[in-house]
């Protein structure tokens, strides 16, 4: 029997002034979510190189590597069972502009970092904390997490992110 390899994922907090780059997802799971572009890692690159790809393909944005955050081991659980597991290697990258000439995967749009606290219930949840633990966080010497994230009904719950 063979296992399913879990997906590495490069998410990229695109950082531009004192604003951060957010896509409402259009399709898969988490739809009308604001969530950290990202995608799947290509066997033939780099952390970086996959970060800084995806950006320039969903948003046309061109962005430079800063630093890799750490790593978050999701498992999104679903009637007790694990159905996906994402290895989301977390980005930051620099904006070299603020023009966003395509939405590929997602409407993009710049966020005050101030204001990310109120939008609480429209970021996916694991997203949410990555950005408070990882992305702003003044204490960022831990750099591997563990999350799992279960499905009820049609709402996503964060059961630990340590």
């Amino acid at each position: 029997m063979t296992k399913e390899l879990p997906l590495s994922v490069a998410i990229a907090a695109v950082m531009h002034n004192d604003c951060i780059l957010l896509m409402k997802r259009e399709r898969g799971d988490y739809v009308g979510y604001w969530a950290l572009p990202g995608g799947k890692i290509h066997k033939d690159e780099h952390v970086s190189e996959a970060g800084i790809r995806e950006i320039e393909e969903e948003s046309g944005i061109p962005t430079e590597f800063e630093s890799h955050l750490g790593l978050v081991s999701e498992h999104l659980i679903e009637d007790g069972n694990v159905q996906m597991h994402f290895l989301l290697h977390v980005l930051k990258l620099k904006a070299l502009s603020r023009e966003i000439t395509k939405n590929d995967g997602g409407k993009m749009e710049w966020f005050p970092i101030s204001k990310i606290d109120g939008m609480k219930e429209l970021i996916i949840p694991s997203d949410l904390l990555m950005l408070k633990e990882m992305v702003f966080a003044q204490d960022s010497s831990k750099a591997y997490y563990e999350c799992i994230l279960e499905k009820v009904g049609e709402s996503h719950i964060v059961r630990k992110f340590e």
